[in-house]
């Protein structure tokens, strides 16, 4: 029998997030859990056909850790975050990326593509990775959310599951944030989603080591001009004006929400530990 570490890996995350509700939530309404777990499933084994260097399982692993860290906090300390709540935030962030991963969308067929906007779609070269749908993949992920949550396949739940408040939430994942009132949003579910998407990568312990992955990608788009860098190691460096400028303002709801549990000081550590390893200069 050969081994698959991706299966693993897919099997205990599900496991994982079976005991993130039931920690939660104990045995209320335990068909909302069972729904997250089956979702993470179906994210997960459909991005692990992804070709993308860095937007990969593990990526959508760790912000799915973060949101639960994110959420648990956030209960803590306001109350009332209901099950269907949990439920709505966490498919939310399991799907956030399922965007890049070509063939999730009806329309997908060889080497064109769903946009995500109507009937809309695209060609895609073959010589690319799934990166390349780079510019679609949020609009795509909520095509993705509507076209399989909308159809009656969960039976009863269809009808506790609001596949618009989803996509709601994954809209606020567009980075780049667009201007406008819903974008400053940094308290509410959407806002939390994307402060997941954040932290999830930003204070993945291993980010600073997944860094050229993710210069590869910015290669493939021809962003790396626009930026500046020229090597992976600008990205580390980079790491400090990044996160101050571009994602602490974003993220201050969710930190206050993080510093309740010890999953979520760990966050904060690593962010904060990359922070410095940017600052002080040791990656050069």
């Amino acid at each position: 029998m050969m081994i698959s570490w991706q299966e693993l890996t897919i099997d205990v995350f599900v496991e994982q997030l079976n005991t993130a509700y039931q920690r939660t939530y104990g045995d209320i309404d335990q068909d909302f859990g069972r729904i997250v777990a089956w979702c993470g499933r179906l994210a997960l084994e459909n991005i692990a056909n992804s070709d993308a260097l860095f937007h990969d399982v593990d990526h959508t692993i760790m912000v799915s850790l973060a949101g639960q860290a994110i959420i648990e906090g956030k209960h803590l300390r306001e109350g009332g975050v209901t099950p269907r709540d949990w439920m709505h935030f966490m498919i939310a962030v399991l799907c956030h990326d399922i965007g890049y991963v070509k063939g999730v969308c009806r329309y997908d067929l060889n080497d064109t593509f769903a946009t995500g906007v109507g009937n809309e779609t695209v060609f895609i070269s073959p010589e690319g990775t799934d990166v390349a749908l780079t510019p679609y993949h949020v609009d795509r992920s909520k095509l993705f959310v509507r076209e399989r949550f909308e159809t009656g396949l969960l039976q009863d739940m269809t009808k506790q599951l609001d596949t618009d408040l989803i996509a709601s939430y994954i809209e606020m994942t567009r980075f780049p944030s667009p201007n406008g009132e819903l974008y400053q949003d940094t308290k509410g579910f959407g806002g939390l989603v994307r402060a997941a998407d954040f932290v999830g990568q930003l204070g993945d312990p291993d980010y600073l080591r997944k860094v050229p992955a993710l210069f590869y990608e910015f290669h493939e788009l021809g962003l790396n001009e626009t930026f500046g860098y020229h090597a992976p190691n600008d990205l580390r460096k980079n790491y400090a004006s990044f996160y101050w400028k571009s994602v602490n303002p974003f993220i201050q709801d969710a930190l206050q929400y993080l510093r309740l549990t010890e999953d979520g000081k760990q966050w904060i550590a690593n962010m904060h530990s990359h922070v410095f390893d940017s600052e002080h200069g040791l990656h050069e």
